[in-house]
């Protein structure tokens, strides 16, 4: 019987190159074929760029094993008259993806994987998540976080019992759960070992009666028997956010990511980054913090010459640097930087874009009974919002035009944190006094109405809130009710370029990054070295950062691995079983008969030397 989620029916593709794929009846290994060999063009911010979308041959090895399984599900489906491969695998296939930021994992699931999930599973019938709104958002408009896949929230029990005794909701996500062939768990790094352990026994409980699971073995059959598993992360990024880890389920969580452990692929590409002189600096620097080795003298120079003074920025805001000062990302490693930069953000768009700049006042009014002496209001109204996190701004900035991005998650399907919009509309209170003609900038005495987004992102071009007379792939945005340390009313919306280094990983800052590195007192060495990888990594090419606050040379050679060394040993071992893994993947290229194909034979070299033929990874942009 066909299954959709609710929401995700609206989610149909309106790619020409995927729907002319779709017309042609392919069997999963041609279509795969098509994809991992497909160039295409695409008009970005007013610019003509060539985005190659051919796969190198650490790619092509990587999804090989998975391409296989779903040709031999297909073969064997329920109904020959359909696509959909229903048909049982002679063995699961789990595979671990691991790489530095811009290696090309991700670009290899969303470009080649997830198409083919799509055409041959249906989009409810594969689960894609990752620990961070942020991450997920970069898998595609139907993946979730790993807490909302798992049922839990950051203050849950993760015991066994706990788990096991999770209420039956048999919502659509449930279903979607049960009904999934393949699971994508990205930016695996950055989630806690009792966060991952508590979303594969979930899957296991609710799987095991309809797919045969002994519960007894779920830290064997990954996930409830899951005919494919792609796991995605570089262990020298971001490790997970503070939580209190529950050590029995940490140590499951851990005992289950071992055995979860089939195929490994190390992606060594470096595709996020430009092939010029800049870009080649940038990945040497990288490369030395990677390894723990000293740069040299120049090439210590050339990161100096990207560093400024905070008084230097007021030079970036003049012609000709300001366009490019304010297409880029800005970034910083704690939340009050980013709140006071997203402020200032807005301030200098709504200039430059010569609209109305409109500051929304969120409504804070203490929980329970008490109430606040004068003081105390004085100290409050200081405060930029009243939050633990930070999500909802104490002032939103808003005007026509301006990108903005969910902030915190919606009652309405796929309406999820970090998803990218465009102010369209801002509805003002009907008792909003008159605004003074000519004003630049008006504080709002009363929450707007609502606030009219367009959604940045061709998915949801089909996608319509019921009860809303808006166009397809808009909705309203109204005030929501957050419960922290006070009741805050706010219009749940921030700029979406100013994010911290957790909202940053993942994202290729094409048009540059500014960012802001010193060090937060309540950060340690560890997780300040890992940040700091983070945030140089985002930008394509050296002359594309603006550094503000960069710590002394040693912190860019040795101190990763100083303070990393549990995650510098890790990563080595699985280096080792990535070598074993591309070894054997030869069988998995000639099951699929894609010797015969010129491009592939062309990138992957003589058949059975066990040599890739190392190709740039592609998906950079070359200006035509």
């Amino acid at each position: 019987e066909e299954f959709a989620p609710t929401g995700l029916e609206a989610m149909t593709t309106t790619d020409p190159f995927l729907m002319d794929l779709n017309a042609q009846n392919l069997r999963p290994r041609d279509y795969a074929l098509k994809l991992v060999e497909d160039q295409s063009w695409r008009r970005i911010t007013g610019w003509i760029e060539r985005l190659e979308c051919t796969l190198n041959a650490q790619q092509i090895r990587a999804v090989a094993p998975i391409v296989c399984t779903i040709d031999e599900m297909w073969e064997k489906r329920a109904e020959a008259s359909t696509c959909f491969a229903n048909g049982q695998p002679s063995e699961r296939c789990n595979c671990l993806w691991l790489g530095a930021g811009g290696s090309g994992k991700t670009w290899a699931y969303t470009k080649v994987l997830r198409p083919l999930f799509q055409r041959f599973f249906g989009f409810g019938r594969y689960t894609a998540g990752a620990p961070t709104h942020a991450a997920a958002r970069l898998l595609g408009a139907e993946a979730r976080t790993l807490h909302k896949l798992a049922n839990i929230s950051p203050n849950s029990a993760l015991h066994r019992g706990a788990i096991r005794g999770q209420r039956n909701k048999n919502d659509a996500l449930e279903q979607q759960i049960l009904a999934s062939l393949a699971c994508i768990v990205d930016e695996l790094s950055m989630s806690a070992a009792d966060v991952y352990h508590a979303l594969g026994l979930r899957f296991s409980v609710k799987r095991c009666e309809d797919w045969a699971q002994d519960l007894s073995r779920y830290l064997q059959e990954w996930f409830g028997k899951m005919p494919i598993g792609l796991q995605l992360c570089d262990f020298l990024q971001l490790r997970p956010a503070a939580q209190a880890s529950q050590h029995n389920a940490a140590e499951l969580g851990r005992l289950l990511f071992k055995n979860s452990m089939g195929i490994v692929v190390h992606f060594t590409g470096t595709g996020r980054f430009s092939s010029c002189a800049s870009g080649q600096a940038l990945v040497a620097i990288l490369q030395h913090m990677r390894q723990g080795t000293a740069m040299t003298d120049a090439l210590w120079a050339q990161l100096q010459s990207r560093v400024y003074e905070v008084q230097q920025l007021q030079d970036l805001q003049t012609a000709p640097s300001r366009r490019a000062f304010l297409r880029a990302y800005w970034g910083a490693l704690a939340w009050e930087q980013v709140a006071r930069l997203q402020q200032l953000r807005a301030v200098l768009e709504a200039e430059d874009a010569g609209e109305r700049l409109y500051f929304v006042q969120a409504i804070d009014k203490p929980t329970g009974d008490a109430t606040l002496s004068s003081a105390q209001v004085s100290a409050a109204l200081q405060c930029l919002n009243m939050t633990k996190t930070g999500y909802l701004i104490g002032m939103c900035p808003l005007f026509l035009g301006v990108d903005v991005r969910i902030s915190c998650i919606l009652p309405e399907p796929l309406l999820t944190r970090e998803l990218p919009c465009i102010v369209r509309r801002i509805e003002l209170h009907p008792k909003e006094p008159p605004t003074p003609p000519g004003a630049a900038c008006v504080v709002l005495q009363y929450p707007p109405l609502g606030v009219l987004v367009e959604v940045a992102d061709s998915d949801y071009g089909q996608f319509q809130v019921p009860g809303d007379d808006v166009p397809k792939g808009h909705f309203y945005v109204r005030p929501v009710f957050n419960k922290q340390s006070a009741w805050v009313f706010e219009v749940p919306l921030a700029p979406q370029r100013v994010l911290t280094h957790f909202g940053l990983q993942g994202i290729t800052a094409r048009s540059g990054l500014l960012a802001f590195l010193n060090q937060p007192p309540w950060m340690k060495d560890g997780d300040y070295g890992l940040a700091l990888y983070v945030m140089l990594s985002r930008a394509t090419k050296l002359s594309d950062l603006w550094l503000i606050g960069v710590p002394e040379r040693p912190y860019f050679e040795g101190f990763l691995h100083e303070h990393n060394k549990t995650l510098v040993d890790r990563m080595s071992l699985f280096e080792r079983l990535s070598v074993q893994s591309e070894q054997a993947a030869e069988k998995y290229i000639q099951k699929l008969l894609w010797r015969g194909n010129a491009y592939v034979n062309r990138t992957l070299g003589v058949s059975g030397t066990g040599q890739a033929k190392r190709r740039r990874l592609t998906g950079k942009t070359a200006v035509a």
